[in-house]
């Protein structure tokens, strides 16, 4: 018991101090979550030891990921997509070059879904690095981030169901996610001073023990259904971002609770997992992960080469290839599954870190000198 304590203590220290370091290196604090759980992993220092206890507090940091990704979802923001054709048009190419070239490859057809979704989180932060995220440019690039993290998300939930009788389950758990819509806007319209204290600092946290609870029903439901936990927890996420839009306070508490503690631990002990010898022996296959997840993206970003050109279509392309969060969640979830041998999911983990580090710099690098249209 005092082992599991000492752990936990340990990786709490690590999330603390990984965004600070992460910070004054200018690389993503989740990227560098990875690299220290790989450093105090198996395959260095390895005195991250494995208990029930970490493993019940990194499910939930998966689950908890999933809903804040969920949560996340912007319907307004894919609504004003100037082009929500050429957005679905990119996406569904990007997926058919995905699915091509795993079938060619002979690879699972999960890898198709993996090289398809791209960082949305990312994707946002380095439009505003450059002060792009208003523009047309950027909106584009948000919307098609949206609907292929959305699209994405809800095909990696099918993919791990087996059996018609799942995907009817999986339907019905949509079903109930409408009907809690429905609910939802009417309690709104009859009850709106109780709807109110979700978003206000009353000591009780009404809005944040709701918000827990929805996500917690709609993963029991997932269980009871036989369907991926993670589809329950996005569902429930999309859920409050569509029926309290612009609830920032509370969106703030969530946020804090999740990336502050919970998300960090499944981060973490996802890179304490990684074999980095056994990652580093499939060096070309991440290689050759990375080209096809640019040719995937860069082909389809031309669709928009008319209205920004070429140079920053491509751009966009290479910032679009960036991986993340819902990839090493789907990794995790395929290795728990048996799509995945351990050596596949170290090499995925490395391509995604990978990805992560080198699609923005790409991105930034393409678009320097190119100069955007003006909105006018």
């Amino acid at each position: 018991m005092i082992g599991q304590f000492t752990t936990i203590a340990l990786i709490s220290l690590i999330a603390f101090v990984a965004p600070l370091i992460a910070e004054r290196i200018r690389i993503p604090a989740v990227v560098f979550e990875i690299i220290l759980g790989a450093l105090f992993g198996v395959s260095f220092l390895n005195v991250i030891q494995q208990s029930e206890w970490l493993s019940f507090l990194s499910l939930f940091g998966l689950i908890f990921l999933m809903f804040l990704a969920g949560l996340e979802i912007d319907f307004d923001v894919i609504a004003r997509g100037r082009s929500i054709a050429a957005v679905a048009a990119f996406f569904t190419i990007s997926l058919l070059l995905a699915v091509v070239s795993s079938i060619f490859l002979n690879l699972d057809l999960f890898y198709a879904i993996i090289l398809t979704n791209v960082a949305v989180g990312v994707v946002v932060s380095s439009l505003r690095e450059i002060g792009a995220e208003k523009e047309a440019f950027g909106q584009i690039n948000i919307a098609t981030a949206f609907v292929t993290d959305f699209s994405t998300m809800f095909l990696l939930s099918l993919y791990f169901l087996s059996g018609f009788s799942q995907i009817i389950f999986a339907f019905l758990i949509i079903v109930a996610f409408l009907a809690a819509y429905r609910f939802g806007r009417l309690v709104i319209w009859y009850f709106p001073n109780f709807v109110a204290r979700w978003f206000t600092n009353e000591p009780s946290e009404i809005g944040v023990r709701g918000s827990l609870a929805i996500m917690i029903l709609f993963v029991g439901l997932s269980y009871l259904l036989g369907v991926e936990a993670i589809l329950g927890a996005f569902l429930a996420g999309v859920l409050l971002s569509l029926t309290f839009r612009g609830g920032k306070k509370l969106y703030e508490k969530l946020y804090g609770m999740g990336y502050g503690f919970f998300i960090p631990i499944f981060f973490i002990k996802t890179g304490a997992e990684i074999d980095v010898v056994a990652g580093l022996e499939m060096l070309r296959m991440i290689v050759m992960l990375l080209i096809i997840s640019y040719v995937i993206k860069a082909v389809p970003s031309l669709i928009f080469s008319k209205e920004f050109g070429i140079r920053n279509a491509v751009s966009m392309g290479f910032l679009q290839s960036t991986k993340l969060s819902l990839t090493i969640a789907g990794v995790a979830i395929a290795l728990s599954a048996g799509v995945i041998s351990e050596i596949e999911s170290s090499a995925l983990v490395t391509f995604t870190v990978i990805s992560c580090l080198l699609s923005p710099t790409l991105f930034r690098l393409t678009k320097k000198s190119a100069e955007l249209p003006s909105d006018n």
